[in-house]
């Protein structure tokens, strides 16, 4: 048993900075593997396939983002509420809150499954995909968003693996699909012929079996966590506590997708061969932000826990030191980029025409230029979720989503498409504005701010 404890982190004692940094560098590996489902279909289509497939799933990048940020949106809420939970030491509250995610996640599995399948063809014609590559898109987007339990079920665990402290086991087990999901993806488009309906099935398949031994993990190594038989009753306190926290959250999703929707449509604007370049940049940025976003978003456990213990001092200690990581890993990424565009970008492409590489490399280090905001809007806005304030969240990605959505309509009315790389990180800086003002009042006066504490959790 105190091997099972040593294994998880206690983020109430010790110091803030390192338990930042030891619980997100199994979190920074996991994310390069996680990085390896979405790069490695980008790699294998860009090069054994076409340009037009790539495009394809560039094209599908943002309906796919849409269905993914719902589904993390309602995953999310259960870290939050998990981690005060186990801060403030509720055994039976965490039981209650397995059960009840299992069965957030299988409603919300289903609903977005049927949203992906029947949505995908109509979503497509509605952001002006073009003719040549729309085929592609559709597919894309019915195989990995219909299919989309899987992501739900690997978050779910984890979340609640990671709220308790514990991000190692997650890791071993992403190292493992993510493997896995390198040999399917070479072996249904090299072998197989599967083109973009191959990597499609590749990545689901690879997150179901990542997703079952997580499962098996958590119930033989943390029984404490299983639900007994009252926990399975339901209990719509519950419910209301999850969606208290989950529902913002999605709302905040659909806000920055709704802004991706309309830069994607913009981007559709200017033909297949911008829409590559633009696929392209954003998977190098993934690559570029991999190491400070891993830091800045295990501060929500950190916060969620302090706060269950009442500990609000610990989180602004904590939080003054997590901001100065984050600030450095980023201008680090920031220098690796301005440095080394034009090789990343290649990595992707097979003999692709000038246009497209230097499109792509203008997109990657116009972004990288602001990666420091982007660090520190997602290290507020993290401990704003550990804490329970979702809300001002949604304000910040309201904010964020309207500067998006201005510049990438007006500013390439002057300067071309290389106004729409600008729109995302000024809406960065822009977004971060109502986030930080409410986070610095609230450290002035701390204060409980979920209606149901104590009662449901």
């Amino acid at each position: 048993m105190e091997k099972k404890k040593a294994a998880n982190l206690d983020m109430t004692q010790g110091s803030p900075a390192k338990l930042l940094i030891f619980f997100a560098i199994p979190m920074l590996i996991g994310g390069v593997f996680q990085l390896m489902y979405n790069m490695v279909d980008t790699i294998v289509v860009g090069r054994f396939v076409s340009i037009d497939a790539l495009a394809g799933i560039g094209a599908a990048s943002s309906t796919s983002m849409f269905l993914m940020l719902m589904g993390n949106g309602l995953t999310n809420g259960l870290s939050v509420i998990i981690s005060q939970a186990e801060g403030a030491k509720q055994q039976e509250v965490l039981k209650k809150a397995v059960s009840h995610a299992v069965y957030l996640v299988l409603g919300g599995g289903l609903a977005l499954g049927l949203l992906a399948f029947f949505g995908a063809q109509p979503m497509m014609r509605l952001l002006g995909a073009p003719e040549n590559i729309i085929g592609q898109s559709v597919t894309y987007i019915r195989i990995t968003g219909g299919l989309t339990i899987a992501l739900l079920s690997y978050n779910g665990v984890t979340s609640v693996l990671r709220a308790i402290g514990d991000s190692k086991t997650p890791l071993y087990f992403l190292i493992f699909s993510s493997l896995m999901n390198v040999g399917l993806d070479l072996l249904f488009v090299l072998a197989f012929h599967g083109g973009v309906a191959g990597v499609a099935f590749a990545t689901v398949i690879s997150q179901a079996v990542s997703a079952v031994l997580c499962i098996v993990y958590m119930a033989k190594r943390h029984p404490r966590l299983m639900p007994n038989r009252d926990a399975w009753h339901f209990d719509s306190a519950m419910i209301r506590e999850y969606l208290r926290i989950g529902l913002p959250m999605c709302a905040q999703s659909l806000v920055l997708c709704v802004g991706m929707f309309v830069i994607t449509a913009v981007i559709n604007s200017y033909g297949s061969d911008i829409v590559a370049a633009y696929t392209v940049g954003g998977k190098v940025e993934q690559l570029a932000t991999v190491t400070f976003s891993n830091v800045a978003f295990s501060f929500s456990v950190y916060a969620g826990q302090n706060y269950g213990a009442k500990l609000y001092a610990r989180i602004k200690e904590g939080l003054q030191k997590g901001m100065v990581i984050v600030g450095g890993l980023a201008l680090i990424s920031t220098a690796v980029m301005l440095l080394f565009a034009r090789p990343l970008a290649l990595i992707f492409m097979d003999q692709p025409s000038d246009y497209v590489l230097e499109a792509s490399v203008s997109m990657i280090r116009i972004e990288a230029v602001l990666y420091v905001a982007l660090g520190a809007i997602w290290t507020v806005n993290s401990a704003l979720r550990g804490i329970g304030a979702v809300k001002i969240t949604l304000v910040s990605s309201i904010v964020e989503l309207a500067s998006k959505i201005g510049l990438s309509v007006l500013l390439p009315l002057v300067i071309g498409y290389v106004g729409i790389w600008m729109a995302a990180p000024i809406g960065w800086v822009l977004g971060l504005i109502p986030s930080m003002i409410f986070l610095l009042g609230w450290f002035r006066n701390p204060r409980e701010l979920g209606k149901t504490k104590g009662k449901a959790c």
